[in-house]
């Protein structure tokens, strides 16, 4: 049974939390990227960086549907848990391109890293029945509203994660004060048996992870995106080093227009995501079939990076908002 708190339109002020992300810029933005200026030629491993949930099937719908291989891109993905891992792989060259939620793209890029966003990947849902995204917690929790977590153990996959960012805006929306959490950073598998457990109180999940969560026995406390963000606008996208994009431009436009025909073919066909879900996810069919898919995207919109960029700025995350057209690809006319 759920038990979800609806709070409508959350705008949260003035809280300052750590993110973690932005240990990064201890090295002058000035100094860092020139790893990621490296030529690609034919046949070459173009690298992805992937957080394993459901808004990323696009890229291996992608590898899956051989759109990559007739764009002559010899793409391959790793598996990370989230943005701060995959981050720095970007910007030093060890990842061509990566994935990142709003959020966790915006820390770094407002603090001038050379990052630049270059394909949408999921939007909010237009409808907080279809969000994806939760937050969970117990069967017995006695926990019923956001400012309840005040206290409690609460469980992001990483500070500064758009997991991290909505629950706190949560708290704070609904009167609480989210530095009186006490927040821990887990993978996301590792959240299911946690809560299960006991050993935490409530998390963030998105699919398959929502879906996982409830047949464990945890209930919804809440939407996790849709009360936060902008509905129908990004939340997850790939993203760039700025001298890679530079010195690559058509492996760039190439990658772009592969992702942008697997998107979709994921809009319009469900079916494909739960099967890339269990053949490169290792999903149960069951589960990939049972959980609510996002809607796959087009474009990149420089406006939700800048809402995105508010809400960071009205928890104290960032010094103020960003102009989302100076973080996406031609200021947003990406594919």
């Amino acid at each position: 049974m759920a038990r979800t708190f609806q709070p409508g339109r959350v705008r949260p002020r003035g809280v300052s939390l750590l993110v973690g992300l932005l240990a990064l810029t201890s090295v002058s933005a000035c100094s860092v990227g020139q790893g990621s200026a490296i030529t690609i030629g034919k046949g070459d491993p173009i690298k992805v960086g992937v957080i394993p949930v459901v808004d990323y099937a696009p890229v291996y719908i992608a590898i899956e549907r051989g759109y990559f291989s007739d764009e002559g891109l010899n793409v391959q993905t790793q598996v990370m848990q989230n943005a701060a891992a995959i981050a720095p792989g970007v910007i030093n060259g060890q990842l061509q391109f990566g994935t990142a939620a709003t959020t966790a793209f915006i820390a770094p890029a407002a603090k001038g890293l050379p990052l630049v966003a270059v394909a949408d990947q999921a939007d909010v849902a237009v409808d907080e029945a279809a969000d994806p995204a939760a937050v969970l917690v117990g069967a017995d929790s006695a926990i019923t509203r956001p400012k309840e977590l005040e206290g409690k153990t609460v469980a992001t996959n990483a500070l500064g994660s758009i997991a991290y960012v909505s629950m706190a805006a949560l708290v704070k929306g609904d009167g609480g004060d989210p530095s009186k959490v006490s927040w821990v950073a887990m993978p996301f598998p590792d959240m299911v048996g946690a809560l299960a457990e006991g050993r935490i109180d409530a998390a963030f999940a998105n699919e398959p992870f929502t879906t996982l969560h409830q047949q464990a026995g945890a209930v919804v406390l809440s939407p996790g995106l849709f009360p936060v963000f902008t509905p129908g606008e990004s939340y997850a996208l790939v993203f760039s080093a700025k001298p890679f994009v530079e010195k690559n431009p058509e492996i760039v436009e190439a990658f772009v227009s592969a992702l942008a025909k697997a998107s979709e073919l994921a809009r319009t066909d469900p079916q494909v995501v739960v099967d890339v879900l269990v053949k490169y996810g290792g999903m149960k069919p069951e589960v990939a079939a049972a959980m609510k898919q996002p809607t796959f995207g087009d474009n990149v919109d420089p406006a939700a990076l800048t809402q995105a960029s508010e809400v960071m700025a009205d928890l104290g995350m960032l010094p103020g908002p960003v102009d989302g057209t100076t973080l996406v690809m031609d200021g947003g006319e990406t594919p």
